[in-house]
C-alpha cells in the first residue's frame, strides 16, 4: 500500500497536474512499446518521452546537466504513476455514475480563484492555469474534470459513509492534555517535590530503600520507566544526557543521588549495578563500562496548548478518511486490468494478504527469512 499512498493522496487533491492521459485510446497509443495498459487504455514509451521533454523544456532550466538523465527517469516514473492511478480512478468514478458537471467545474474554478487571488503574478482563473500547463490546455482541462469526478466518488463512497462518532475520542484526548498540564511544575515546585521524595527514600534506610524507591517511582515519576519502579536497565556511556550519565556512573552501587537537573526536569538516580569495561582478548571483543540504574523524574516545562474538541474531531476524522481513501483506491487499482512493461513493475500494487494466514508460525518463519 505504501507505494501508492503518495500518488493517491496527490490525485485525491484534484490539482492541475502534468500527465499522459486523456482517458481515451488514440492512434499514438497503438504504436511503439506499451509501458502501461489499464483496461485497454495504453501509454507508450514514445508518449512518456515526449511529455518528459515538454516538462523539462517548461520547468527544467535549473536542473544541472549531470542530473538531467536522473530527472528524466523520475519524471517518467511520475507520469506513469499519474497515468495509472488517474485512469483507474476516473473509470471507476464513471462506472459508479460520478461525473463532473458544469456546476462542479464552476465551483472548482471559484475555489481556485479564491486560492490565488492574493498572488501578484500568475494565472487568475482555472482556465488560464490550464492554458499554461506544459501538456496543453485541452489535456489539462480533461484532467481537471477527471479530478472533480474522482473527488466526488471519494466523497460519496468513502467520506460520506464514515459514520464514526469522533467526539468521545476527541474529548478524551483534550481531557488527557488538561490532566498532563496539571502535572507540569515550574522549576522551584519540581525541585521541592523531588527533594521531598529523596527524603522519603532516605528515611526507609538501606534495607527498605529499594522497595520505597520503586513505590515512589510508580506513584510519582513522569517517565514511562516509573511503571517499572523507575528501572532503566543497563546502559553504556553516551546513551543518557551528560548530567544524568555523570551521576549514574560516578556514584557507588546502592547510592541514591541528590536531585539532578537535566533538560527533562529533576531526577533522583539510584545506581543498582556496575559492570567494568573489558579489554579485547583473542577470545572476546572489548566491552564498554555499563551501569544499571533506576530514576524518578519530575518534569518541568510549559503546559501544552489545549485544542478545542472540534479541532481534534476534525484531525481524527481527516486521518481516518485519509486511510480509508487510500484503502479504497488500492482496492480499485487491484480490481483493474493492468499490464506493465518490466521497467514499470513497481506500479503494480502488492497482493492482498490474508491477515489470519499471515500470522501462522510458517508465515512468520517465511517473513523472518
Amino acid at each position: 500500500m505504501a507505494k501508492l499512498h503518495k500518488v493517491c493522496a496527490a490525485l485525491a487533491a484534484a490539482a492541475v497536474v502534468a500527465g499522459c492521459s486523456d482517458s481515451t485510446t488514440t492512434e499514438a497509443t497503438t504504436q511503439g512499446e506499451v509501458c502501461v495498459s489499464i483496461n485497454g487504455v495504453n501509454l507508450t514509451r514514445a508518449e512518456i518521452d515526449a511529455d518528459v521533454e515538454v516538462i523539462l523544456k517548461a520547468e527544467g532550466a535549473g536542473i544541472p546537466e549531470d542530473k538531467v538523465e536522473e530527472a528524466k527517469k523520475q519524471i517518467s516514473m511520475q507520469l506513469a504513476q499519474q497515468f495509472l492511478i488517474q485512469n483507474v480512478l476516473a473509470k471507476k468514478a464513471a462506472d459508479l455514475g460520478y461525473t463532473a458537471t458544469d456546476e462542479d467545474f464552476a465551483a472548482k474554478a471559484k475555489q481556485f480563484e479564491e486560492a490565488v487571488k492574493d498572488r501578484p503574478e500568475g494565472p487568475k482563473t482555472l482556465e488560464e492555469a490550464a492554458a499554461e500547463s506544459p501538456i496543453g490546455k485541452d489535456r489539462a482541462m480533461a484532467q481537471i474534470r477527471d479530478g472533480i469526478s474522482i473527488d466526488k466518488m471519494l466523497k460519496g463512497e468513502v467520506i460520506d459513509k464514515d459514520a464514526t462518532d469522533y467526539t468521545a475520542r476527541a474529548t478524551e484526548i483534550v481531557e488527557r492534555i488538561k490532566a498532563e498540564n496539571a502535572k507540569v511544575l515550574d522549576d522551584a515546585a519540581a525541585l521541592a517535590k523531588i527533594s521531598a521524595l529523596k527524603v522519603e527514600v532516605d528515611a526507609a534506610g538501606d534495607e527498605g530503600k529499594a522497595a520505597k524507591f520503586a513505590e515512589l517511582a510508580k506513584a510519582n515519576s513522569d517517565c514511562p520507566s516509573g511503571q517499572k519502579g523507575g528501572d532503566l536497565g543497563e546502559f553504556t556511556r553516551g546513551m543518557m544526557v551528560p548530567e544524568f550519565e555523570k551521576v549514574a556512573f560516578g556514584q557507588d552501587v546502592g547510592a541514591i543521588s541528590a536531585p539532578v537537573k537535566t533538560q527533562f526536569g529533576y531526577h533522583i538516580i539510584y545506581t543498582t549495578a556496575k559492570t567494568p569495561a573489558v579489554e579485547a582478548t583473542d577470545d572476546a571483543p572489548a566491552a564498554p563500562e555499563k551501569v544499571t540504574a533506576s530514576h524518578i523524574l519530575i518534569r518541568t516545562g510549559k503546559a501544552q496548548e489545549v485544542p478545542e474538541v472540534e479541532q481534534v474531531v476534525n484531525f481524527l476524522k481527516n486521518n481516518s478518511n485519509r486511510e480509508a481513501i487510500n484503502d479504497f483506491m488500492l482496492n480499485v487499482v487491484r480490481s483493474a486490468d493492468i499490464k506493465v512493461s518490466d521497467d514499470f513493475k513497481f506500479l503494480l500494487p502488492p497482493p492482498e494478504v490474508d491477515e489470519e494466514e499471515n500470522t501462522t508460525p510458517e508465515a512468520l518463519d517465511n517473513q523472518a527469512e
